[in-house]
């Protein structure tokens, strides 16, 4: 999908204009990766089936984008706490529902001539993936409803395409900044040697007596009166 190849280019970039790196994003705490795997084979093997006829097809079609939408929101919901994955998830609902009510993604006729896409092959049986929007078709708004006018590409995309674009390339910008360093303030000052108050250095290299501290003084000084009241009270001996 050409949509998603724009998007997610123009997300690389902006990850790595804010900081960001691949290796950062390889790093990501993705958890059962093997779903993906499981769920791109599944769509692959009824895309493939569907393209061996025509009126069977869609069917066999539908059934693979069916599984492979439950395995890889299985996988979403494994990983739900990384960033876009949530839009991603409700992307792929949005469509498997559309093309499970009506055996195939419907495709507005309007957005299609706005788009500049040919619909001929779509109208003549020959894209099983694909049907005509019509007054019979389920949930029509949730089908390629969207005209993306590309100057190479052009094509007609999903509510649910749009989402799942938008999904990954929050998780790329996100993916990519996670381990950007961050600048921590500068740290309080410290003395630089005994005495030297907060980062002064001492006059002539001479050490100071190190000051007690005020609480300290105090503590002395009431000591000090209590003993003398003490002693102003005894006798002297004689």
């Amino acid at each position: 999908m050409a949509l998603a190849v724009v998007v997610l280019v123009g997300a690389l970039l902006v990850g790595r204009l804010s900081g960001g790196s691949l290796g950062a994003l390889a790093n990501l705490p993705v958890r059962r990766r093997w779903i993906v795997l499981a769920a791109l084979l599944a769509q692959l093997g009824g895309g493939g089936a569907g393209l061996l006829s025509t009126g069977a097809a869609r069917p066999l079609y539908a059934a693979g984008l069916a599984l492979s939408a439950v395995l890889v929101v299985g996988f979403l919901a494994t990983n739900r706490r990384l960033p876009g994955v949530p839009l991603v998830a409700a992307g792929l609902l949005a469509n498997a529902l559309a093309v499970g009510l009506n055996g195939a993604m419907p495709v507005s006729l309007d957005a299609a001539a706005r788009a500049g896409v040919a619909t001929g092959p779509i109208a003549a049986g020959l894209d099983p993936r694909h049907t005509l929007a019509g007054p019979g078709t389920r949930l029509a708004n949730l089908g390629d409803v969207v005209p993306v006018v590309l100057p190479l590409r052009p094509e007609v995309a999903s509510p649910g395409d749009v989402a799942v674009v938008a999904g990954l390339a929050l998780l790329v910008v996100t993916g990519m900044r996670a381990g950007r360093p961050t600048s921590d303030p500068d740290p309080a000052p410290r003395p630089s040697r005994p005495g030297g108050g907060w980062g002064v250095p001492p006059e002539n290299g001479r050490v100071p007596p190190e000051r007690s501290p005020p609480v300290a003084k105090k503590k002395r000084k009431r000591r000090a009166r209590a003993k003398s009241k003490a002693n102003h009270g005894k006798r002297p001996n004689t």
